[in-house]
């Protein structure tokens, strides 16, 4: 994906004082470990740290640039749902397969993993075109 060409694009077609609310994962600004490179190839990710991810919404040309860290958030939700589908084990595989239920846990833990280790995250930004 060219985020650079995306935001360019939601620049372009917000009116004067248009906000726009974007959510993504991040990564830290330190190389990636070599899992966590193979889970951002398998995926087609483009992951970028939050500066270099607020450059490129700055470069778009947007003027207020502002970013959260919803990690924590983040890890508090896919806790709750993870164990969600774990209680619910046997209702989920006699709708899907258990295969499945557990691959879907298998990725939490290792999204809660590299959620912990700072090497993923989740930012929130908001952008403003100027008036």
């Amino acid at each position: 994906m060219d985020k650079p060409a995306l935001f360019r694009s939601f620049f372009r077609c917000l009116k004067p004082g248009g906000k726009v609310l974007i959510t993504d994962y991040c990564k830290s600004s330190a190389p990636p470990s070599t899992e966590f490179e193979a889970y951002i190839e398998q995926r087609g990710y483009d992951l970028h740290d939050v500066e270099a991810y607020g450059q490129m919404l700055k470069d778009a040309g947007f003027d207020e640039v502002i970013a959260e860290d919803q990690t924590e958030q983040f890890i508090e939700v896919m806790q709750k749902e993870m164990d969600a589908v774990e209680k619910e084990k046997d209702k989920f595989i006699s709708d899907f397969y258990e295969e499945d239920c557990n691959d879907i846990v298998s990725e939490w833990k290792s999204k809660l993993v590299r959620t912990s280790m700072g090497e993923q995250r989740w930012r929130l930004f908001i952008v403003k075109k100027k008036i």
